[in-house]
């Protein structure tokens, strides 16, 4: 996907929240069958919906909408990250004749090919601007693996 063409910031991160939200609905049915095949999942506080939902809104300043009581929000925006990471290694491990991709694999392609990668990105460029240090200690660590920086 590319985003070259899109003007303006706010625009920016509008058509980028909407060509997440499309690459999750369109994995959504892999990522389906690979849970009906395995019976389980690696998925842990936020459903893909509800991690898209949270990370996309973020990046564009919407407030979130989770229980506070649960997590912070740092907490569920890493949890987030961590939940949709694993909803794309399981989404494509259950395409016909993808096969299981090593992890070289995989972090190549999420995190050069993806609309999910440049989300999380942009979920560390705001964090790492908040006033609130757990957020920028998410931001600047526990986002983004060092080797993909």
């Amino acid at each position: 996907m590319s985003f070259k063409n899109r003007m303006g910031e706010d625009n920016d991160l509008e058509n980028l929240r909407s060509d997440f939200n499309r690459e999750v609905a369109e994995l959504r049915s892999w990522y389906g069958l690979n849970l009906k095949k395995v019976n389980r999942t690696a998925i842990v506080a936020f459903s893909p919906d509800s991690a898209s939902k949270l990370l996309g809104g973020f990046v564009i300043g919407e407030p979130p909408e989770f229980s506070e009581a649960d997590f912070s929000l740092a907490t569920a925006l890493r949890l987030a990250a961590q939940d949709l990471k694993s909803f794309y290694f399981e989404a494509v491990t259950a395409r016909p004749g993808s096969g299981f991709p090593s992890i070289e694999a995989f972090n190549r392609w999420f995190w050069h090919k993806t609309a999910a990668a440049k989300i999380l990105k942009a979920v560390k460029d705001r964090c790492l601007k908040e006033a609130d240090a757990s957020l920028r200690m998410t931001g600047a660590l526990l986002l983004i693996p060092m080797d993909q920086m």
